[in-house]
């Protein structure tokens, strides 16, 4: 099975932030003395190894649902390195038929998905094991275009996450997804957006207890993860939340 990459650089930091129009955009500034690149990114990435999770010691229950979740699962990142060497190939920009693939993979998956759910609950790391479980995740993160069933599939993991049978950094990274797609303030700080030329977080709940949350899902700091945006995107940090109506527009 092909190994996914370290989830909050492949998919936090690999979509490019949108670019809000501001009137009179402040002169971009951005985060000072920050660590350098490859230091926080070994940084980020032994944190997310410390919350790795091990295979159960018995095989899953439901052995043909595993199998199909993982394929599933690999079928979403091949399609995904395909694009990604087409355009490093060319300039950046991966052509047509990368991208009408990932669209195929991701609608396919989201609709095998939630003909799943229909049939009844399976979300259990003994009947489908952890990387199951982690495979339903991707296939959540990747469902943009249902937003109903990435809404059950975030209630479903959640309480995983909650007893160790999913990494707590890919749960907070698709909780964060879903709250600013539906346009409610996210509770860890992953999501970005760029307004006048500087990257800001999207708004933010109780952002008093946030380094509480990070740290307890063991997350780089705000900081060092904007620092890692920074040096990622090119574009200047400013780790003021975005007002609600600002991320709005």
């Amino acid at each position: 099975m092909m190994p996914i990459r370290t989830a909050l650089l492949a998919l936090a930091l690999a979509a490019v932030p949108t670019v809000v129009t501001a009137a009179e955009p402040a002169p971009p500034t951005g985060l000072k003395d920050c660590p350098p690149f490859e230091t926080l990114r070994k940084l980020e990435a032994d944190k997310i190894a410390a919350r790795q999770l091990k295979p159960l010691a018995t095989p899953p229950a439901k052995p043909a649902l595993h199998r199909e979740l993982l394929a599933m699962m690999e079928r979403d990142q091949n399609v995904r390195n395909n694009a990604a060497a087409s355009a490093k190939a060319n300039s950046g920009r991966p052509d047509q038929p990368f991208i009408l693939a990932i669209f195929q993979a991701d609608q396919e998956n989201t609709s095998r998905m939630r003909e799943l759910l229909e049939e009844g609950p399976f979300l259990t790391a003994k009947d489908i094991g952890r990387d199951g479980i982690r495979a339903a995740w991707l296939i959540a993160v990747h469902a943009e275009r249902d937003p109903e069933l990435q809404g059950r599939l975030v209630k479903l993991l959640e309480p995983l996450a909650k007893s160790g049978d999913l990494v707590p950094q890919d749960f907070a990274l698709l909780s964060d997804k879903i709250s600013v797609a539906n346009g409610e303030p996210q509770r860890y700080g992953t999501q970005f957006r760029a307004a006048g030329g500087i990257n800001h977080p999207q708004p933010i709940a109780d952002v008093a207890s946030l380094e509480a949350r990070r740290a307890d899902a063991g997350m780089l700091s705000l900081r060092e993860y904007g620092c890692l945006l920074q040096q990622f995107h090119g574009i200047p940090v400013d780790l003021t939340p975005l007002e609600p109506a600002a991320a709005a527009r």
